[in-house]
């Protein structure tokens, strides 16, 4: 990395906002950049590296001293007291980690596009935030590659050279196959009974919730003892009233644990001791958990909407977003059908192994470089 910046002979200070991670609850954004940063960090560190992270917290969030002193660890760190003005000098490039960016610079600015959904589902401020900062962005950050498209689809003259397309990555040392033994004590604590089915994530509506519920209620599975546990939170009292009503209509009920605020420490284990993971998303930007449980040896099915036909990398069965029956017949595939249960683990894992988060970082560094190159040509 450190020869790819020297051959443009070029000064990389890049200032970074992580703000979004100074967060209590750390899950979406801010476990994205508590994950990237120590790797970006870390390279800064490297022999004849040129790259300087300058590291940004916005408004109030400065007073979060211990939070902040983690993710620091002594580099240089600035206050941004308005989200209008950035205090950007001696930088070359200034990057947000989510949808924000300084209403006023001399800085060229880029950020990581995580989706487009208040655009292509829930228009709102936040979508006319989003439409300005990209208009005059210096370079973007995607996901995926749909969230690609999507971006060429609301900006079909946004110049190819200034997108990077970089995948999440996984944390293999804590997403793994383990022991059953250290399972068993961990996911009985949280009150879980195996054998069980897993959805991960926040209960909002764009996740699907009710296709699971339907689909465990049609599923031999169901039949032959299963659970299926519930594991996020976040739901309206009005949303969480319907699932619950969906729920005692299709006589499930009492068979659907539900669990919020589970430590992040037991996640792994809550993972590794499913049967099947289940992510029946309307709408992802990248849907992470999907390849933590490939790593972790859990099998899974996926709906057919976004990016999670390309996330997935074809090693678990697809199912259309609204069929609960199709969906029911992959669940019951990946748990009673040994043969096919086995394929698509040991697909899983080979698929996941592709994704760490070194790689996200040198990736995201290749595309500091690239923006830094593009802006002193300019």
């Amino acid at each position: 990395m450190a020869r790819f910046w020297a051959v443009r002979g070029l000064l990389v200070q890049v200032g970074l906002d992580i703000s979004q991670a100074v967060k209590t609850k750390v899950r979406g954004i801010a476990r994205y950049v508590r994950e990237v940063l120590p790797h970006l960090l870390d390279a800064s560190k490297a022999e004849g590296e040129a790259f300087d992270p300058v590291l940004y917290i916005r408004s109030e969030r400065i007073l979060r001293r211990k939070p902040i002193a983690e993710l620091a660890q002594g580099f240089e760190t600035r206050w941004m007291p308005v989200r209008y003005l950035l205090p950007g000098r001696g930088l070359q490039l200034f990057h947000s980690f989510g949808n924000y960016l300084p209403r006023f610079s001399r800085t060229p600015l880029t950020f990581t596009v995580h989706d487009f959904r208040v655009l292509d589902l829930e228009p709102n401020a936040s979508g006319k935030r989003l439409l300005r900062n990209v208009a005059r962005s210096a370079g973007l950050i995607c996901l995926t590659g749909h969230g690609r498209s999507r971006l060429k689809h609301y900006f079909p003259d946004y110049p190819n050279e200034r997108i990077a397309v970089v995948p999440h990555g996984v944390d293999h040392a804590r997403f793994r196959p383990r022991p059953m033994d250290e399972i068993r004590s961990t996911v009985a604590r949280l009150g879980l009974k195996s054998p069980y089915l897993l959805q991960l994530g926040s209960w909002f509506p764009h996740k699907n919730l009710e296709l699971s519920i339907k689909a465990f209620a049609d599923s031999n599975a169901r039949r032959e003892g299963f659970r299926l546990a519930l594991v996020g939170g976040g739901a309206s009292p009005q949303y969480r009233s319907a699932l619950d009503k969906l729920a005692r209509s299709r006589g499930v009920a009492e068979k659907i644990d539900w669990l919020e605020n589970v430590p992040a420490d037991q996640v792994p284990y809550v993972v590794s001791g499913a049967s099947c993971l289940l992510q029946p998303s309307r709408y992802e930007g990248f849907a992470l958990p999907l390849l933590e449980a490939m790593a972790a040896g859990t099998p899974g099915v996926v709906s057919d909407s976004t990016c999670l036909p390309e996330v997935s990398g074809g090693a678990w069965p697809v199912s259309a977003q609204d069929d609960s029956y199709a969906f029911a017949e992959a669940l019951d595939a990946m748990t009673l059908d040994s043969e096919r249960r086995q394929q698509a683990i040991s697909a899983g894992i080979a698929h996941a192994s592709q994704f760490t988060w070194e790689s996200t970082a040198r990736q995201t560094l290749r595309f500091f470089s690239n923006i830094v190159a593009i802006e002193s040509e300019a």
